[in-house]
C-alpha cells in the first residue's frame, strides 16, 4: 500500500512505531528512489561463520567442546615446544 510521506527538516522520515528497533536494508536504486526491507543482517566480517563448510567445522567443534573438558597447560613448556617446532636455531636455554 503507497503512503505519502514527509521527509522532516532533519531528513528523516517515520514508517510508523510497529517498525521500532527493527534493521532495514535501504536501497536507493536512483536519486529519490528507495527501497526499505525488514531484515536480520549480518556483518560483513561475520559472514564467513554462515558458509557451509565452516558451519560443519564450528557444529563439530562446539560438539568437541562441550564432550571434553578444558585441562591445564603448563604455558612455558607450550612457548617451548612452538619456539623449537617453528625456530629449530632457537635455543632455549
Amino acid at each position: 500500500m503507497a503512503q505519502i510521506k514527509t521527509i522532516g527538516s532533519n531528513g528523516q522520515i517515520s514508517l510508523g512505531k510497529e517498525f521500532a528497533g527493527q534493521n532495514v536494508l535501504i536501497d536507493n536504486s536512483e536519486y529519490g528512489v528507495w527501497t526499505i526491507k525488514i531484515g536480520k543482517f549480518i556483518p560483513h566480517n561475520e559472514q564467513w561463520l554462515l558458509e557451509k563448510d565452516n558451519v560443519t567445522k564450528l557444529d563439530e567443534a562446539l560438539d568437541w567442546a562441550s564432550n571434553n573438558q578444558p585441562t591445564h597447560t603448563d604455558l612455558t613448556d607450550l612457548e617451548n615446544t612452538l619456539s623449537s617446532k617453528f625456530n629449530p636455531n632457537n635455543d632455549n636455554a
